[in-house]
């Protein structure tokens, strides 16, 4: 039971990453129909690395989860 509230109160850990990413993403797509191709590939590299230090992030919490289970 405590287990469950705590899930309901505690954020994801790379929520923060995931909005930037998604908003990046618009951006992109923004650039890329308005022709901005220079632009849009400089966009689109930091999403790259958005979603890599995301994907670091997910495994990390994963992993503490389980050590935490243990």
């Amino acid at each position: 039971m405590i287990k469950f509230i705590m899930r309901l109160l505690k954020t994801e850990p790379g929520a923060k990453i995931r909005k930037v990413r998604d908003r990046k993403y618009k951006e992109a797509v923004q650039l890329q129909r308005n022709g901005k191709l220079r632009e849009y590939a400089e966009i689109m590299k930091e999403i790259e690395e958005l979603e890599n230090k995301y994907i670091e992030v997910i495994n990390e919490s994963g992993r503490s989860g389980q050590e935490q289970s243990d």
